[in-house]
């Protein structure tokens, strides 16, 4: 069976991996327009924060791929899917055939319609590459605002902190991790994190970004005027569907899928943060995995289908733990 797996982060990954194990016999090639192999995403604020060297990040060495014997085709980017007759083609014009087609293309950092969000020293916090442009802007800065204040939004600007910066967070809703914690568990959390280099502005919707000499402005809907030398958003992820909507797949939010991980078109598959599963984009790395090894168990006749686990994401801060918090909170309310 020849398998072509587009996209090399932890769904396409450990989807590829756990085929070649289980189906040796199969022929799996991974294609990715990164040149990179696999590494973690997960750690991107540690390395910011100098906690992690670079090449502790990678989670795989090109020779390991060699050596599971998955075929690999970094710095490609695929063009087109041809669903009638079984094959994608690159920009290059390249032609891969498969009998099963896995889309695995993940997401990327989600900018929302703001005035003056491309100008130069607003970015996003999705890739190695990303990572090291942000620590390159902190070795000239002094003052970082950070606009999303969920789990990502927090460690970034914690790490951020940790680099000698002074950091504003602007969050849209009147607390902190509405998700994960009630509105006490928000406010002992809020307590735990503020300090006179970490100020935050919540119930805030940032409604333009404007240039005022070497430094930028966000101006909110209260009114707000703060300045900072960059900006980062950290305000969700949209869904890579393009290849997918181009060639009549079903999607909606995401690639939509069923309980065997298969989209609408005959044997193509969608797994990770492209993937919406009953109505739900899990964004979660570790849901991305589970996704990829249970796609290989399908495809090995291993298990009929997928059951996703009950992910409970957890925030990344030195000395704070939000199970605690929860116990602290329901404490309080008694």
């Amino acid at each position: 069976m020849k398998i072509v797996v587009i996209g090399n982060g932890p769904a396409g990954f450990y989807a590829a991996k756990r085929i070649r194990t289980l189906s040796p016999e199969s022929s799996v090639a991974v294609i990715d327009r990164d040149k990179l192999p696999i590494y973690t995403k997960l750690r991107l604020p540690d390395f910011i924060a100098g906690k992690v060297e670079e090449k502790k990040l990678f989670l795989a060495k090109p020779e390991d791929y060699e050596k599971s014997g998955i075929e690999t085709h970094f710095g490609n980017t695929i063009t087109s899917i041809n669903t009638k007759e079984k094959k994608v083609i690159t920009s290059s014009c390249e032609i891969f055939h498969y009998d099963k087609l896995i889309i695995a293309t993940g997401a990327k950092a989600f900018r929302p319609t703001i005035r003056g969000v491309s100008e130069d020293g607003v970015y996003t916090l999705r890739t190695l590459a990303d990572a090291k442009a942000i620590i390159e802007k902190t070795g000239i800065s002094r003052k970082v605002a950070v606009i999303g204040g969920g789990l990502l939004g927090i460690e970034l600007a914690n790490a951020l902190k940790s680099r000698g910066l002074k950091v504003d967070i602007i969050e849209f809703f009147p607390q902190l991790l509405p998700r994960q914690l009630n509105d006490i568990g928000a406010s002992l959390l809020l307590k735990k994190l503020e300090s006179p280099t970490f100020s935050f502005y919540l119930d805030r919707i940032t409604t333009e970004i404007i240039r005022r000499e070497d430094s930028l402005v966000l101006k909110t809907n209260r009114q707000d005027e703060i300045q900072a030398d960059f900006v980062v958003i950290s305000a969700g992820i949209k869904t890579e569907t393009g290849l997918a909507e181009n060639c009549g797949i079903k999607t909606e939010k995401g690639i939509v899928i069923n309980n065997r991980l298969e989209t609408s078109a005959p044997d193509i598959f969608a797994i990770g943060d492209c993937a919406q599963f009953d109505g739900r984009i899990f964004g979660l790395w570790m849901a991305a995995k589970e996704q990829g090894e249970a796609l290989a168990d399908i495809l090995a006749g291993k298990r009929e289908s997928y059951k996703p686990s009950p992910f409970n994401p957890m925030l990344k801060v030195n000395g704070i733990s939000l199970d605690e918090i929860r116990k602290e909170a329901a404490g309080r309310k008694l």
